[in-house]
């Protein structure tokens, strides 16, 4: 009995233990610093779900302005990396500077704007427990600052815009902690200090903190009221203008402080009165900037409101207001001080942002948290009749509702699931790689900081600048660009752009965009960045060119042998590798490819073989344009170099291939395939083979041969072919792969080849105009531009699909679809003369655009093509002009 004594009151003492350690738990678990540790998290969740890749990094160029200051101050020592004029306050990129200092640099985080935006990020998390604080101390109920702080993280219209690395959140945050000091519910002297400490790094954040002044001071005032006395108002002003008076200091010490003209008794300072940035001169043209006025149902504040904030979330901005009008109602009818400040701190953003001045779309910033706050307010103060739990959880169930609506809505679900970032990292990415680092480039501002650091697989590109600076800033427009468009190399584009380039009279940029483009698009989830290239050589042709003969040295060289993919050596290859050098004053090259080419190439006539394989050649026959094109490239190395033994060579070569190559029909001289088609009834002809250009040249070098008449005769050819209907009821105008000339007769009849169709305009033909195109630039023939302004079906090609396909019939029908180099090659040739602006649209989509560049080497699609990447290097050589007639030009 005695046990069971004992044992019964333990018994009945139990539940009584487990009730108090479960209310015990309970209250800690609902206490208010639990709540808030509830909400930071919440809130960073919302926030960092995704934050790197929606927004995209062409939404607001102001935050890459910001990041690059920020990086001069981090890497140059200095305000910002041009002229520093005093648009704004810098205290807000300082701060971030000492982050990217802090953590590593730029990079860290993948990219500068990333870096940029995990600091906002932090920002934001340090400033839920700021705004939670806010609403408790203007007299919210704890759910409803819940709900304050839960509708600050979670509204698409605020996550949209804090995601950006804006000076408007370094400033809020300052805003907010000097709130939270000055409303120190103890009254304390040396918060109200702090709070104006606070307030003037704000200030020097982004000056548009004052619009707050003026609720601060009536805080400020309440506060001398209630505590400090006669100290409270100044002990709050006197810090913030201690603080805030640096920028004026600062500009006032480099004599920078008034215009020119106004200065002179700040010489004391350093002033002066040649021309110079001016601190007042920026604010007067701040204060200039209208926006349409404000009672204007057309200025820049309504147009936001219609076309992005609203639709974003109508609730945050109608609601906001209508509960600051009702706190201000409260505050001036009822005497509710705290309902007063919280729509005074509510008022004076929406003031600014309708005031009539300019407004861009981030403004919006700065009135978001306190719309949160008389959001909360309004709400507690309607609902405070209820229990406070009943409240509290209308509170919650009013945020619960709305989030739902967001996502109804679909304004939420996208910050979630789209990847808009990955245009600019695409577009950056590929520019490190395929774009050369001394390019003169002109760009809106948000890869600035990218471009200019190394990294990111790529270099830096120091001439890179943003389009506000070539428009605006002489420095830059006239030292770097010399006021010409031709300067220019590439231009990165936004879409509507050019309207922005229309309204601040940038004619530069705009004069270089009329002679640029296309050379890549990146779009993703509505994000579009372009890269246009100015229509010029530069230093992207002499890049790719070197590239190219790099990746084609490395790839298929082997001791002077250019050896394709199926392990095979022809002379047309070898012929293109002596061409290339010559061109490229690469004497070393040269000798090596001429060297292995007479010995394994040259026949017992003197021409050279067409195949070599395996340690043999495995056909004798020669091709007429390998031995012509080897006998050109002697003959200019010869005079390049000044070696008569090359010039020989080319001689010896030149006659042989009038001897063996040459048939004459009717007494007129026609170049045949090779020298196993020069016997035949009907002659073998490949109209590409025809090299006018070279004939003239050897028409010097061997006088004893009528070149010039092979030259008339090909000319001829060339214009019936391609005009001949061969089996094909309408001719499309373009030459044949090969032709066949009747012996008896004269004419041109089709080609009977095994297994070819040999009407059609493929890989062959294509370099027929490349060949004409090369006459044209070196002799001016009216005949060659006669050719080259027959390829009107090539320009439509072009401007119906931007590229021309591989194969053609002779009629015009595609054959093969995919684009390839050398007919690429061939239509850039031919439009060059008949419609240049087609030409380089063709260039900078296929040429440009298309060109990969592995770091020291550059190839076009299949690296392993060899003829393909000798005819990426031929047309973009003729694109540069570095195709020139040495034997003229050298003596």
């Amino acid at each position: 009995m005695a046990d069971t004594i004992l044992i019964h009151p333990q018994a009945r003492a139990a539940p009584a233990g487990w009730r108090v350690r479960l209310r015990a738990r309970l209250a800690l678990l609902w206490s208010e610093p639990a709540l808030v540790v509830a909400l930071v998290v919440t809130g960073l969740v919302a926030h960092g779900l995704n934050m790197f890749n929606n927004p995209g990094f062409a939404g607001v160029g102001d935050e890459g302005i910001y990041v690059s200051q920020a990086w001069a101050v981090l890497r140059e020592g200095r305000l910002a990396p041009y002229t520093y004029f005093y648009d704004h306050a810098p205290g807000g990129w300082i701060f971030l500077a000492a982050w990217l200092k802090v953590t590593g640099g730029p990079f860290t985080f993948g990219s500068s704007l990333n870096s940029g935006r995990l600091f906002v990020f932090l920002l934001h998390g340090a400033m839920i427990p700021l705004l939670y604080r806010l609403v408790r101390r203007l007299g919210g109920a704890p759910l409803w600052a819940a709900g304050a702080t839960l509708v600050f993280s979670l509204s698409p219209l605020a996550l949209f815009y804090q995601r950006f690395m804006l000076l408007d959140t370094i400033m809020l945050f300052w805003v907010l902690l000097s709130l939270d000091f000055l409303l120190d519910g103890w009254g304390r002297l040396s918060r109200t200090v702090l709070s104006g400490l606070c307030f003037g790094i704000a200030l020097l954040s982004k000056e548009t903190a004052i619009f707050l002044l003026p609720p601060m001071l009536f805080i400020a005032w309440q506060q001398r009221r209630q505590h400090q006395g006669r100290f409270g108002v100044s002990g709050w002003v006197l810090p913030m203008l201690a603080v805030a008076s640096l920028y004026p200091l600062y500009a006032a010490l480099k004599g920078e402080l008034l215009p020119a003209g106004e200065a002179a008794f700040l010489l004391m300072f350093g002033g002066s009165n040649s021309p110079h940035v001016s601190l007042v001169e920026a604010l007067r043209w701040q204060a200039s900037r209208g926006g349409g006025g404000m009672f204007n149902l057309h200025n820049q504040f309504w147009q936001y409101v219609r076309t992005d904030w609203a639709p974003r979330d109508p609730v945050i901005l109608a609601g906001g207001a209508a509960a600051t009008a009702f706190n201000l109602l409260r505050g001036v009818v009822r005497r509710n001080r705290r309902a007063f400040v919280a729509a005074l701190l509510g008022l004076f953003p929406l003031y600014y942002l309708a005031r009539g001045g300019v407004v861009l779309e981030f403004y919006v910033l700065f009135a978001i948290p306190f719309l949160c706050l008389n959001l909360a307010l309004c709400g507690s103060a309607l609902f405070s009749w209820l229990p406070r739990y009943v409240s509290g959880a209308l509170a919650l169930a009013a945020v619960g509702a709305l989030v739902a609506g967001y996502c109804v809505a679909g304004t939420l679900q996208p910050l979630y699931t789209q990847h808009p970032g990955d245009a600019g990292r695409e577009s950056v990415a590929w520019i490190k790689a395929h774009v050369p680092a001394d390019s003169l480039i002109i760009s809106h501002d948000d890869p600035w900081t990218d471009l200019h650091e190394p990294g990111l697989g790529g270099p830096a590109f120091p001439n890179m600048h943003n389009h506000w600076k070539v428009g605006a800033d002489p420095e830059i427009r006239y030292g770097v660009f010399h006021d010409d468009w031709h300067n220019v190399d590439y231009i990165i584009m936004l879409p509507g752009i050019e309207g922005l380039l229309r309204e601040t009279g940038n004619d530069l940029t705009l004069n270089a965009l009329a002679h640029s483009h296309l050379v890549q698009r990146w779009s993703v989830d509505g994000d579009t960045i372009e890269l246009w290239k100015v229509d010029k050589a530069g230093a992207t042709e002499q890049a790719n060119l070197a590239g190219s003969a790099t990746g084609i040295a490395q790839r298929f060289g082997r001791d002077g042998a250019f050896v394709d993919s199926a392990s095979v050596v022809t002379s047309e290859a070898q012929s293109y590798a002596l061409l290339r050098a010559v061109w490229s004053g690469d004497r070393a090259s040269f000798d090596q490819t001429w060297a292995w080419t007479q010995a394994h190439l040259l026949n017992d006539e003197g021409l050279l073989a067409w195949q070599w394989q395996a340690g043999k050649v495995t056909d004798p026959h020669s091709a007429a344009d390998a031995d012509t094109d080897t006998a050109l490239a002697l003959l200019m190395a010869g005079r390049r170099w000044q070696d008569p033994a090359l010039i020989a060579a080319g001689q010896r070569l030149a006659a042989v291939i009038w001897t063996h190559e040459v048939a004459t029909v009717n007494g007129k001289p026609y170049l045949t395939a090779g020298d196993w088609a020069r016997g035949a009834q009907v002659i073998p002809l490949n109209p590409s083979y025809f090299a006018p250009y070279a004939y003239r040249i050897f028409a010097e070098a061997d006088p004893g041969h009528d070149w010039r008449g092979l030259i008339d005769t090909s000319y001829q050819a060339l214009f019936d072919a391609a005009r001949a209907p061969l089996g094909a009821d309408q001719p499309a105008g373009l030459p044949p792969d090969w032709i066949g000339l009747d012996r008896a007769s004269g004419q041109l009849v089709p080609l009977q080849l095994p297994g070819k169709d040999t009407t059609r305009y493929g890989y062959d033909a294509a370099r027929t105009y490349w060949r004409i195109a090369l006459d044209l630039r070196w002799s001016g023939d009216g005949r060659a531009d006669a050719f080259l302004r027959q390829a009107g079906f090539l320009r439509d090609e072009v401007r119906r699909k931007g590229a021309v396909s591989s194969v053609y019939s002779h009629d015009g029908k595609i054959i093969e679809a995919t684009p390839s180099l050398s007919t690429t090659a061939g239509a850039l040739a031919a439009l060059l003369t008949l419609d240049p602006d087609a030409a380089n649209t063709l260039y900078a989509s296929q040429l440009v655009g298309l060109a990969d560049d592995t770091g020291n080497a550059v190839h076009w699609g299949d690296g392993g093509d060899l003829y393909a990447q000798e005819w990426g290097w031929f047309a973009t050589a003729l694109y540069a002009g570095a195709t020139p007639d040495l034997w003229h030009q050298v003596r």
